[in-house]
């Protein structure tokens, strides 16, 4: 993704977290957030580490 694009929803996203005054509310948005964080870390730990190299095997 461009890097204009990123900067726009980061920017989104704080004026959109800045808006709500509810300290549960922004504690539950947080708290997805990095869980957010968590499934994606764990769904690339799972990635076996040779799977390049089983890639470059079948096309050689």
């Amino acid at each position: 993704m461009p890097s204009c694009i990123e900067d726009l929803q980061m920017l989104r996203l704080i004026k959109a977290f800045e808006k709500i005054t509810d300290q549960d509310s922004r504690r539950m948005v947080l708290q997805y957030v990095e869980e957010l964080l968590e499934k994606e870390r764990t769904k690339v730990q799972q990635i076996p580490s040779d799977f390049g190299l089983g890639c470059a095997q079948i096309f050689a």
